[in-house]
C-alpha cells in the first residue's frame, strides 16, 4: 500500500472516530486506567518501583518499565489533554494496523464497509475506557503486516516491543518463529535489548532488577485471581463449576495445535484464518478480559468476512449466517449508534460478548480445517 494512501485512510478513520469519541474524552477527562498509567510513569522517574500499591491513584500499574516511559508525555498533560490525547494516539495506532491489511482501494464487497462499521463500533468501548488495547492490537497487526511483507526486522521489533508492553502480542511473536528467519529473530533481540536499556539508563543495573522482579510477582499474582469474561469463568457463573477443566484448558490446546500446526505445514495457509485465530483465542482463554478487551476482536470482522466472501453455494451462506451471529453479540446488541455500557462485567449481555466470540472462534477453526479435510 503506496504511503500517502495508507496515511490518508488512517488519517480520515482517526479523524472520524475522534470526532465521536473525543468529546466525551474531554468531559470525563482521565479515569481509573490512565490514572494507573499516570502513576507508573511518576514512579519511573522517582526511581521508584511502578509495581507499588497506588494509594488510591488508580489500579495497580501491571505493564512493563518500559511503558512507563513511554507514558511520560500523557502523564505530563492536563486531565482533559491527557485523555483526548492517549485517545487519539489508540485510535491512530488501531486504525494504522487495520489499514494496512484493508486499503480502502482493494475492497471489492459492500459488505467489508459494513464490516468497518462494525469494527469501529467495537472499538469505540476501548477508546472511551482508555484502556491500551485498541493500540496493542493495531500495532500487533502492524508487526504481522510487516512480516508478510518479509520486513522481517521491523516486524520482530515491533511484535518484541508490544508483547514487551503487554504480554498478549507473544502468540503472534513465538507463532512466527518458524521457519526460522534471522532478520525476524535480530528484530526480536533489538526489541528486546531497547525495552531494557530505556530502564536500565534510569534506573541503573540493580534497581531494574528489582522492579522486573516486583513486575513479574504482581503479574503472577495477578493471573491467579478470578477471571472477568473468559470463558470458563463465565461458565462457571453459568453453573458449570469445572469449566476449566473441561473447556478451557482443551479448547487452549486445540487451539496451540492448530495455530502452530498452520505454520508448520503451511498448506493451505491464510493470513486472516491464522491472525484471526490468535485473537480469538487470546480473548477466550486470558481470564483479565473484560468488556473493553473484547476490541482484539473487532479486526476479526473484517479477516473472516474477506475470507467468507471469497466461497460460494452453501458454504457461503452458512459462514455469513456463523459471522453475522458472532458480530451480533459481541457487537450489536450491545450498541445504538455507539455502546451505551462500558463496564459491567456482571450483565447478562457481557456474557453474549464472550459467547460471540466462542462462535466466531468456532467458525474460524471449521475454515481451518474444512479445506485441510476435503484436500
Amino acid at each position: 500500500m503506496k504511503s500517502k494512501s495508507l496515511l490518508g485512510q488512517v488519517a480520515l478513520l482517526t479523524l472520524v472516530t475522534a470526532l465521536f469519541v473525543s468529546p466525551y474524552l474531554y468531559i470525563h477527562g482521565t479515569n481509573i486506567v490512565t490514572h494507573t498509567y499516570a502513576f507508573g510513569s511518576r514512579q519511573f522517574w522517582l526511581a521508584l518501583s511502578p509495581y507499588a500499591d497506588p494509594k488510591g491513584a488508580g489500579d495497580w500499574f501491571k505493564y512493563s518499565p518500559f511503558f512507563a516511559w513511554a507514558y511520560s508525555p500523557f502523564a505530563a498533560m492536563k486531565n482533559t489533554h491527557q485523555a483526548v490525547s492517549w485517545g487519539i494516539f489508540n485510535m491512530f495506532c488501531f486504525w494504522w494496523g487495520i489499514s494496512l491489511w484493508f486499503p480502502w482501494k482493494n475492497l471489492s464487497s459492500k459488505g467489508m464497509w459494513l464490516a468497518f462499521l462494525f469494527c469501529s463500533m467495537e472499538a469505540d468501548g476501548s477508546f472511551r475506557y482508555q484502556q491500551m488495547n485498541a493500540a496493542l492490537v493495531g500495532l500487533s497487526l502492524v508487526g504481522l503486516y510487516w512480516f508478510k511483507e518479509e520486513k522481517w526486522t521491523l516486524s520482530g521489533f515491533v511484535l518484541a516491543v508490544v508483547t514487551n508492553v503487554k504480554i498478549l502480542p507473544a502468540l503472534f511473536l513465538l507463532g512466527l518463529l518458524y521457519p526460522l528467519r534471522k532478520k525476524y529473530v535480530w528484530g526480536i533481540g533489538l526489541g528486546v535489548l531497547v525495552c531494557l536499556v530505556v530502564p536500565i539508563w534510569v534506573w541503573g543495573w540493580k534497581l531494574t532488577w528489582l522492579y522486573h522482579q516486583d513486575w513479574y510477582g504482581l503479574l503472577r499474582r495477578d493471573t491467579q485471581t478470578d477471571g472477568i469474561l473468559d470463558v470458563a469463568t463465565v461458565l462457571k457463573k453459568l453453573g458449570l463449576s469445572h469449566s476449566k477443566m473441561w473447556v478451557l484448558y482443551p479448547l487452549a490446546a486445540f487451539s496451540g495445535i492448530l495455530f502452530l500446526g498452520q505454520r508448520v505445514v503451511q498448506k493451505p495457509f491464510s493470513w486472516e484464518l491464522w491472525i484471526s485465530l490468535g485473537l480469538l483465542t487470546l480473548l477466550l482463554v486470558n481470564p483479565r478480559t473484560e468488556s473493553p478487551t473484547f476490541v482484539l476482536a473487532a479486526p476479526t470482522y473484517l479477516f473472516l468476512l474477506q475470507v467468507i466472501l471469497g466461497k460460494s453455494g452453501p458454504e457461503k451462506i452458512t459462514s455469513l449466517v456463523f459471522w453475522s451471529a458472532g458480530v451480533f453479540l459481541i457487537t450489536f446488541c450491545m450498541n445504538d449508534l455507539w455502546p451505551k455500557v462500558i463496564w459491567n462485567p456482571g450483565s447478562w449481555l457481557h456474557f453474549n460478548k464472550t459467547l460471540g466470540v466462542f462462535i466466531l472462534w468456532l467458525e474460524t477453526a471449521l475454515l481451518i480445517l474444512i479445506p485441510q479435510r476435503n484436500a
